[in-house]
């Protein structure tokens, strides 16, 4: 069995202290001043789901006043709770295992404090699916994802937030992998060879490539909306559109990729207007967006909006977990031939498809496993209410009314992925804290339940959970097997260091989110064996 995991230790610099002092203070004067904030007000006792208008006098006031029966995580008053957010911001894992340890034994939710606004949490995993039921008209994940990536600006939410590209991703891209895997094995091959370039003498890899400009674009917009939405969430909402406006790269973005896109939405356009019924149309998502815009009446700018968004959403989460599964099997190499045999095997009787990737068993226990220890952040998959309700929680799969709490318009919900991933009482067998690469394997043969990659519980919150969980999750997963299937089959790799005890290099706490070190070097060659 592996040896006992630990989390990543949490960033230690002096300028993120101070960065994080400095911003502490700042929020401390723009929350306690805050804007006028509509929230609903209604008696702790009214009826589930009941919404009600009043208001207060800003989003602060809100967070202490109205959340008093949650209990905190760290101090509640106006002026310490910055101190406990600071605490958080510095070391996630720390503080919430620190914290948890003094939450009252009959607690139901739990808040932790941020420098914004306060985030509630449940006390037990089993709650968080009470909370992904609630209805939209009460909990919104589309609200809570504006305000975390301040979308209406970085994402264009406010022209293409009824997100009719959701069903799409459902309805036809899921629908369509068994076509599609050999598809994304072509721009895997072309990828890898790319990145490392060993069979050709000038180190460029091939000519034919795909427009990198087009592919960096892209990785640009990725990383933009990200630093954007942490810039804007820093200032005060009265002068965002302004900041914005003045330092965000991403309208030029837009431009670029809409150089690149416009021109082949005009061709397959004028292809589809020449031949009529018999044009075939490409076999691609572009071809999918321009249907359903000609069904929405949308705009050519709403198609590369909506594409734009669908990559962002793509990148972060598969390329996080497909880096942390990579270390984590080259810091157990003893599974490296174990992966090798079976994938060799899958390929050799059904090629590189779907059906291949899904006999996978063993790859795709390894991966599930990585996901669960290898968390990408403390506390994410958030809801924002939307007004005032009762949250009715559930014991032991049934609900019980009297297993209520107020939640008043504005708090925002989520989920603690630290608690749900190493849940004591979650796991059967091993210890959650020690890395098990069977322990999906053996669940799902105990239990009967299919455990895959893009499976997803109230303890399992990589892609989300409840009706709103990432809709690309069964294409990210066959994305990252194949991926895997290719580098084991293709190259030996190992990290630096003793090759009989490798070291998993230890990810990083940035804030609330874990990242792999990106100053982790890998070696790597060419296997001459490889098929």
């Amino acid at each position: 069995m592996a040896p006992s995991t630990t989390l990543p230790e949490a960033l230690a610099s002096p300028t993120v202290l101070l960065l994080l002092l400095v911003l502490g203070s700042f929020y401390l004067l723009v929350w306690t001043f805050g804007e006028t904030k509509k929230v609903c007000k209604s008696p702790r006792h009214s009826l589930p789901y009941g919404c009600h208008r009043a208001q207060i006098n800003s989003l602060f006031v809100l967070l202490v006043w109205q959340l008093a029966h949650i209990p905190s995580l760290g101090y509640t008053n106006p002026i310490l709770s910055y101190w406990s957010a600071l605490r958080f911001q510095l070391d996630p894992p720390g503080f919430l295992k620190r914290e948890w340890a003094k939450i009252p034994p009959n607690a139901k939710l739990v808040k932790v404090p941020n420098f914004s606004r306060w985030t509630v949490v449940p006390a037990r995993p089993q709650y968080y699916a009470d909370i992904v039921r609630v209805p939209d008209k009460h909990l919104s994940s589309v609200q809570a994802a504006n305000e975390f990536w301040q979308a209406e600006l970085t994402l264009y939410t406010d022209e293409i937030g009824d997100n009719i590209q959701v069903p799409v991703i459902q309805n036809i891209l899921n629908r369509s992998l068994g076509d599609l895997i050999p598809l994304v094995h072509e721009e895997a091959v072309l990828a890898f060879e790319d990145a490392f370039p060993f069979d050709h003498e000038d180190g460029q890899g091939s000519k034919d490539r795909r427009n990198a400009e087009f592919v960096n674009a892209n990785i640009d917009f990725a990383v933009e909306v990200v630093v954007m939405a942490h810039v804007l969430l820093a200032v005060p909402a009265l002068i965002r559109n302004f900041v914005n406006k003045l330092v965000s790269p991403i309208p030029r973005r837009v431009k670029q990729i809409t150089a690149f896109t416009q021109p082949l939405i005009d061709e397959r356009r004028d292809k589809e207007e020449k031949f009529g019924d018999g044009y075939e149309k490409p076999f691609d998502f572009l071809s999918w967006l321009m249907d359903a815009a000609r069904k929405h009446n949308k705009s050519d700018r709403d198609i590369i909006l909506r594409m734009m968004s669908v990559n962002f959403g793509s990148i972060h989460t598969t390329s996080l977990t497909f880096t942390n599964a990579l270390l984590t099997l080259l810091a157990y190499p003893q599974y490296i031939e174990t992966i090798r045999e079976e994938c060799e095997k899958c390929i050799q009787e059904e090629g590189w498809s779907k059906a291949a990737m899904d006999k996978m068993v063993f790859l795709d226990s390894f991966m599930k496993e990585s996901q669960r220890v290898d968390v990408v952040a403390a506390i994410l998959s958030n809801r924002l209410a939307v007004c005032d309700f009762t949250l009715q929680l559930s014991s032991e799969g049934n609900t019980d009314a009297s297993d209520s709490v107020f939640i008043p318009k504005g708090t925002m919900l989520a989920g603690n992925y630290l608690d749900a991933h190493f849940a004591k009482d979650a796991w059967p067998g091993e210890d959650p804290d020690t890395f098990d690469p069977y322990r999906f394997m053996k669940i799902q043969k105990e239990t009967g339940r299919q455990w895959g990659i893009p499976t997803t519980s109230p303890n399992i919150l990589t892609f989300g959970h409840g009706r709103h969980a990432c809709p690309g999750r069964y294409l990210a997963a066959q994305e990252m097997k194949l991926m895997m299937a290719y580098l084991v089959i293709k190259y030996d790799m190992k990290l630096p260091g003793p090759e009989k005890t490798p070291q998993r290099p230890k990810n990083m706490w940035v804030g609330n989110h874990c990242v792999a070190d990106p100053r982790v070097k890998i070696l790597l060659r060419r296997r001459s064996e490889g098929s």
